[in-house]
């Protein structure tokens, strides 16, 4: 064999196993792709049912308010209650259609980005719901006491102690926030917080950045050789 036959032969095999490695790489991508996928499949469809579940709250609070339209007392506090479930419904709803409208064909750099405002938008769900349960909880207090069992919050624990209540949760919103902004930074190296944070985004969220932060690894290293 002579020394362009040799060459013809190299160059063959370094085709081969270019496209090899190519095919490797689309396998890979469309597998870890996938798992995405259907990991955010899993996602919408739980956030559907929380969905469905919002919107039967909404249409109660809905119907207290109509029933007790003529009590202020009462119909307000049905309305902050309204409020606060319409708002977590929209912000359920914007969830749902992040992690359906997401472009599997963008660049991972692409995805990934998509990925990071969907699981920012969720943790700043949850951390809101954490931040305004306490100031919910008077307003549901009267409303459940009524509309389940037909008792009147204000006679039974006067309006002095619910007033408080009301201020303590305003209170606690501001602290929660500068709280938050104070030790932000300082925990947002901390593994526990990062693990916290994982789980406050959920398994199926979690587990789609993960598929796609193995498959940016990878392209990362076959780029780099």
């Amino acid at each position: 064999m002579d020394l362009d036959e040799m060459k013809a032969q190299w160059a063959n095999h370094n085709r081969k196993l270019d496209e090899s490695i190519r095919l490797n790489r689309e396998l890979l991508r469309a597998t870890k792709l996938t798992g995405a996928q259907s990991a955010l499949r899993r996602l919408a469809a739980g956030l559907v049912l929380g969905a469905i579940v919002q919107l039967a709250v909404v249409v109660a609070l809905g119907s207290f308010i109509y029933q007790h339209i003529a009590v202020a007392r009462f119909a307000l506090p049905a309305a902050a209650l309204d409020v606060f479930a319409i708002a977590i419904l929209i912000v359920i709803i914007r969830q749902i259609a992040g992690a359906l409208q997401i472009d599997y064909d963008k660049p991972i750099a692409v995805i990934q980005k998509q990925l990071e405002d969907l699981k920012v938008l969720r943790i700043r769900y949850i951390q809101g719901i954490f931040l305004t349960a306490t100031l919910a909880w008077t307003p549901l207090l009267i409303v459940a006491l009524k509309g389940f069992w037909g008792l009147d919050a204000y006679r039974m624990f006067g309006g002095v102690y619910l007033a408080c209540n009301v201020l303590i949760g305003l209170a606690v919103i501001p602290l929660g926030l500068w709280l938050s902004k104070k030790f932000s930074n300082r925990m947002g190296g901390s593994p526990f917080m990062q693990r916290i944070m994982k789980d406050l985004a959920g398994y199926n969220l979690s587990a789609a950045t993960g598929f796609l932060a193995n498959l940016s690894e990878f392209e990362n290293e076959t780029r780099a050789k």
